[in-house]
């Protein structure tokens, strides 16, 4: 579908053109009306690029993913938790490529479907559209804390099921692909010519929050890692405790079965097995020897916890 969302005027020959799930026959109507580079227009129809920034000749090819507020929630991959987004921008027209629409782009152009026009249109259009898809992921960020949050609770509490692990394994990688998509942001704002030495205050600001969303999702992704790593030493060390305790049985009985296996056997000539004190002979031996094995494990610190 394509959707004029600027059009021309007789003072302006400004115009944008925005594209949803657009056919093979109007991305080709497009490139020949605005003479695009045909490389442009095929990445507009690969869903796995990452983001970027081209220039080709007067015309500036951005791609940016921002996150999809309706992805599977078991989602880990780059095309499962983002939308693409592909920007043609030159001084006369910006054409805006996207598969599917999403409430923040809807916003996006209803504003300039009834703004005044400014002087650089182009650039002003540009910077909503990054501002807009920078935003997408604020409240992932803040929604993967407090979840990990929980499971910190949960882990320490030593009530975590069984598929905690699982879920944090996912967050971790969720985590790295936001991650992963803010750093490219951010390396196209600054390494890619967007961000000029005399930049706007707001475009300045937008690369700040892109910054501090950056380092959320640093943070939030080693401290997943961490919580992951102190779930499975904790795990260990409760299996070692229990260990530990059927160890220490085990060698408790284990001279005592010997005693008993001892009187047990069938025969005739056993030293003791006439004797009047026999049966407290073996009780007296077998209590000394738990009582010395007990003060043993003592005097070697191996019954404290």
């Amino acid at each position: 579908m394509i959707e004029v969302i600027v059009k021309k005027t007789e003072n302006s020959d400004f115009e944008w053109i925005n594209l949803i799930d657009p056919t093979l026959r109007e991305l080709s109507q497009m490139s020949v009306q605005y003479d695009l580079h045909s490389a442009s227009v095929h990445d507009c129809l690969e869903p796995e690029n990452l983001p970027k920034f081209e220039r080709n000749g007067n015309v500036s090819f951005v791609i940016t993913r921002g996150y999809d507020s309706d992805a599977d929630p078991s989602g880990d991959t780059v095309r499962k938790l983002t939308n693409k987004l592909a920007i043609f921008v030159h001084t006369n027209y910006v054409i805006t490529v996207h598969r599917t629409d999403k409430d923040y782009l809807k916003v996006i152009r209803n504003k300039w479907k009834v703004a005044n026009r400014v002087s650089n249109m182009a650039d002003a259009i540009l910077i909503d559209l990054l501002g807009g898809i920078i935003a997408t992921y604020e409240n992932p960020i803040l929604n993967a804390m407090e979840e990990i949050e929980e499971y910190e609770k949960e882990i320490f509490a030593g009530t975590t099921p069984a598929s905690i692990i699982q879920k944090m394994y996912l967050l971790r990688r969720r985590t790295a692909v936001y991650k992963k998509m803010l750093y490219m942001f951010h390396e196209n704002l600054i390494k890619r010519g967007l961000m000029q030495q005399e930049s706007p205050p707001y475009l300045q600001d937008m690369v700040d929050v892109s910054e501090q969303l950056y380092y959320n999702a640093e943070q939030l992704l080693e401290n997943a890692t961490n919580l992951l790593n102190i779930h499975l030493s904790l795990a260990s060390h409760r299996t070692n405790e229990v260990m530990r305790v059927l160890t220490i049985f085990s060698v408790f009985f284990l001279p005592l079965s010997f005693v008993v296996g001892l009187y047990g056997m069938n025969f005739d000539f056993i030293p003791e097995l006439k004797w009047k004190f026999g049966y407290h002979y073996v009780w007296v031996s077998m209590i000394s020897i738990a009582v010395g094995i007990y003060f043993w494990f003592r005097s070697r610190g191996w019954l404290n916890d």
